[in-house]
């Protein structure tokens, strides 16, 4: 599919445009990531001061290269799906179109209806069907990076006496924008003073997926 940002095409059943909002919704979902430090020792928490840092996730997995990768390969499957789909319901229409060369009541007209109402019935099923597998892969993806960010995030917080990771939004407001200047004067957080984990926690994925062996990242 495409960026975080516009994920709403999949494919086309009977004329209407299923749209996908699994991205939307996993990118609004949790106002803080809580990271639970199991692996510090007690005199490790108590020496350290129990810091505050701010992520941006959004940023994360739009600069994410395996996410981006596996997100286009989906988009492309999805594009050749709706063609595919296209292209029988034209098949479709055009049959359709000798209906009126038999007689109404005609054994031959009634074979023909039969005929298309199975077909289009089945396109649709086909339709359903794989709307719910690219829906279901979608959101495995976006499962798979949650968790290996969260890792990387837990590995960095335990490494730097961080207790707590709230979510954040980095993008300059719009003030021309009406919705952008609502959506930022919402934001969580208001202020930070150089705690922002984004750009660690997206260069160590990147480094991580490119370290992992062919065939084994996320799948």
């Amino acid at each position: 599919m495409s960026s975080p940002n516009n994920q709403t095409r999949y494919v086309s059943q009977g004329g209407r445009v299923l749209k996908s909002t699994i991205i939307k919704s996993l990118l609004a979902a949790a106002v803080a990531i809580i990271v639970p430090f199991t692996s510090l020792s007690v005199e490790a928490q108590e020496s350290k001061s129990g810091l505050v840092a701010v992520l941006d996730v959004a940023k994360v997995f739009k600069e994410n290269q395996e996410f981006d990768g596996k997100m286009k390969s989906i988009k492309a499957e999805a594009d050749t799906l709706k063609d595919q789909i296209t292209q029988q319901q034209e098949s479709i229409k055009a049959r359709a179109q000798q209906i009126g060369q038999y007689e109404v009541g005609t054994q031959e007209r009634n074979n023909l209806e039969a005929e298309l109402e199975q077909q289009q019935a089945a396109l649709r099923t086909k339709a359903r069907q794989a709307e719910a597998d690219l829906l279901n892969r979608e959101a495995k993806i976006y499962y798979d990076t949650y968790q290996s960010m969260q890792t990387i995030v837990g590995g960095l917080a335990a490494q730097h006496g961080i207790s707590l990771v709230l979510r954040f939004d980095s993008e300059q407001i719009d003030s021309s924008d009406r919705a952008a200047v609502i959506k930022g004067v919402n934001r969580a957080v208001v202020y930070h003073r150089r705690l922002d984990l984004t750009s660690m926690v997206s260069a160590a994925m990147n480094e991580r997926s490119a370290q992992a062996p062919t065939g084994t990242q996320n799948k």
